[in-house]
């Protein structure tokens, strides 16, 4: 039985409808995330026997608003404390201008910094009473006396970040309260309650969480997250309660043994991981490729100081990884492109038996060393880097003040739709200058590029900026080959002269 080639329409629909299953498939996991870790009731040690802490609320709680506040101020961060409780009810980012205090936590009167000992009668004194305030030039301390028993609360600035200790006497160790996290800005990534327990991150389902859940072990990082914004506790941390109030609000504590690292602010790569807290970033379910693209594009970023550069640096190296693909697909091409008169004579002489042109068309493409294969691997290989790039650019908080001429911020969409539509017009280029010999194939192409300008509409800025540049560099790429592989016609010699 003779083998039967792939008839390159065939080739070319199979080709679209992978890359329309991966989009799909892809669209699937961005609305439906697997869960990255088990779920907090499964981590529970039932050997613990801890206290459970009493949030208080429904309580006189709500009702008792702080009213002595004490202001420090640092390079990145504005911080406003109270003296009832010793609490943090205010926390600015400076860089990127954000409250990190919630409006559920100034509603419920339930701030970071609170401590619980599961005593619901010392935890009233200890998160009511007004401490002693003392504000130095790199540390706050916060501290409270009573009769039977003292607690003293610290906080030194190293810049970044900030090393809290709770020193107390005659008190078991404490629970400390990192708030709840943010809302509004998920963009499909994760928001909640955030930890790492041993070596594996887990990020907890708020959906699975019945009321509060104890989560013991080693836990090296706990807090809460949203997209671009992380509160929470690294270091040691034995055990850690987790609730779930009304409206999807939670509030983590973590029980504070021994020193700990504070850290309230933008999911910011460079300040994260002097700490251990890089894992806090979400890379999704291709974390294995998509974090080594965000740490080499970090690096570039860090070298040139600019986001543009740095995907205009990761677009160059994905085309030149992949000019030997490109050279193929592109000459194999010209190649096509060449046979379409002799492929025309062999539709109108084979019009009435379909399988003798293919047998025939096959053949031709033999001759000339055509591979229909070779036009389609470049585009499938990209694919996994695109969602990968997808995954980077809504993630990397750094560009929320990364501005490109009119576009205000590189994390959102082109306000005027601008970068889109030169994106499509550049991917209309593409088809111009290699255009396939089937007029059927170049009008789905040109079909595509209109579809492709409305969907990445949507799209971060620095996506559509992405793929802008490699139309560009792969138009640049296309006319080099080209002229170096056109040969010259020679011209028709009119006869020697006897």
């Amino acid at each position: 039985m003779q083998k039967r080639d792939i008839d390159p329409k065939n080739l070319f629909i199979i080709v679209v409808l992978a890359t329309l299953f991966i989009f799909a498939y892809q669209a699937y996991l961005i609305f439906f995330p697997p869960s990255e870790g088990q779920k907090p009731q499964e981590l529970q040690k039932k050997e613990s026997a801890e206290t459970v802490p009493q949030l208080m609320l429904g309580t006189s709680r709500e009702k008792a608003q702080p009213a002595h506040l004490h202001t420090y101020r640092s390079q990145h961060f504005e911080i406003i404390f109270s003296e009832e409780g010793g609490r943090i009810v205010s926390f600015k980012d400076l860089k990127y201008k954000k409250e990190l205090i919630t409006e559920e936590e100034k509603k419920l009167n339930l701030y970071p910094l609170e401590v619980f000992t599961g005593d619901p009668e010392i935890d009233s004194k200890l998160n009511s009473e007004r401490y002693s305030v003392k504000i130095e030039e790199k540390s706050i301390t916060l501290s409270l006396s009573q009769e039977d028993w003292s607690i003293q609360k610290v906080l030194e600035d190293k810049g970044s970040h900030f090393k809290l200790s709770i020193t107390v006497k005659n008190l078991p160790p404490v629970f400390v309260s990192v708030g709840s996290h943010l809302k509004g800005d998920e963009f499909y990534t994760h928001s909640g309650p955030v930890l790492k327990l041993g070596e594996k991150t887990l990020r907890l389902d708020i959906e699975d969480i019945k009321g509060k859940e104890l989560i013991t072990g080693d836990v090296r990082f706990a807090g809460v997250e949203s997209r671009y914004y992380f509160k929470g506790l690294a270091g040691s941390i034995p055990a850690v309660w987790v609730y779930r109030l009304e409206d999807n609000t939670t509030i983590l504590l973590a029980k504070a043994t021994q020193e700990l690292s504070l850290y309230m602010g933008t999911k910011e790569y460079a300040r994260l991981k002097p700490l251990g807290l890089s894992d806090v970033i979400d890379y999704g379910t291709l974390k294995l490729l998509v974090k080594p693209l965000f740490i080499f594009m970090y690096w570039i970023y860090q070298h040139l100081n600019s986001w543009v550069f740095s995907i205009l640096a990761l677009t160059l190296l994905v085309r030149v990884l992949m000019f030997p693909l490109t050279y193929k697909s592109t000459v194999s091409m010209m190649k096509l492109s060449e046979l379409a008169p002799k492929m025309q004579q062999l539709k109108e002489k084979y019009k009435d038996d379909p399988a003798k042109f293919q047998e025939e068309m096959m053949k031709l493409y033999s001759q000339v060393g055509f591979n229909p294969a070779s036009g389609c691997l470049p585009i499938l290989l990209q694919i996994p880097i695109f969602f990968a790039l997808y995954k980077v650019l809504t993630i990397t908080a750094d560009l929320q003040l990364e501005r490109l001429l009119w576009v205000p911020s590189l994390a959102e969409k082109d306000p005027f739709y601008i970068l889109p539509i030169v994106m499509g017009l550049t991917m209309i280029a593409q088809q111009f200058i290699s255009p396939s010999p089937e007029k059927s194939q170049n009008l789905i192409m040109y079909v595509s590029a209109v579809v492709f300008t409305f969907l990445f509409a949507s799209f971060p800025s620095g996506l559509v900026l992405y793929w802008t540049f490699n139309n560009i560099i792969s138009l640049g790429q296309s006319y080099i080959i080209k002229r170096l592989t056109t040969k010259k016609q020679p011209k028709l010699s009119k006869g020697k002269k006897k």
